[in-house]
């Protein structure tokens, strides 16, 4: 796994990577995170905007049911961050 991390990270260069923070609406975590963005916006296209009843992704905007601890949009763990 560490090795497949490393391979995609070095599809993605610095700038690529810092340009990917300013454009895009997402907050990312890694090279990685950024890659697999790309893959997600080519193949299923734009993050979905939350609809009523449900709370926002801080990572990346995309609505969540109010009981979810973990976007399924982007992967985001939101106890994961509290208890780290």
């Amino acid at each position: 796994m560490t090795e497949l991390r490393n391979v995609i990270e070095s599809k993605v260069s610095d700038k690529e990577f810092e340009d990917g923070k300013k454009n895009f609406p997402i907050k990312f975590w890694n090279k990685e995170h950024l890659y697999y963005y790309r893959i997600y916006r080519e193949v299923v296209g734009e993050i979905p905007a939350p609809e009523k009843g449900q709370k926002i992704c801080d990572c990346c905007g995309a609505g969540m049911a109010l009981n979810d601890f973990h976007c399924k949009t982007c992967g985001d763990v939101l106890e994961w961050k509290e208890v780290n």
